[in-house]
């Protein structure tokens, strides 16, 4: 009887595993696919603002646009008097 009731839970173990290999594997091509459709995304943004590759890692390393400034000196100083005031 004891033995019976090994077996079983054996079995269930064995179904167990199965079925957690069949979810790991389904979990990894989702995050496959999650993967993709993010990198397409990226592109297609990258795309519609017509960066050049030049552009687009300038931006990415932090150097901003090429062409695109920053405010001028003048009106950010502006903005902090009048907020003193």
């Amino acid at each position: 009887m004891a033995t019976n009731k090994i077996d079983r839970i054996d079995r269930e173990i064995a179904k167990t595993r199965e079925k957690l290999a069949e979810y790991q594997n389904r979990l990894r091509e989702l995050e496959a696919q999650k993967t993709e459709a993010e990198n397409l995304q990226i592109v297609q943004l990258v795309r519609a603002v017509r960066m050049t590759p030049q552009e687009l890692n300038a931006l990415l390393s932090g150097g901003g646009i090429p062409g695109v400034g920053t405010p001028a000196p003048d009106a950010q100083e502006k903005e902090e008097n009048h907020d003193e005031i």
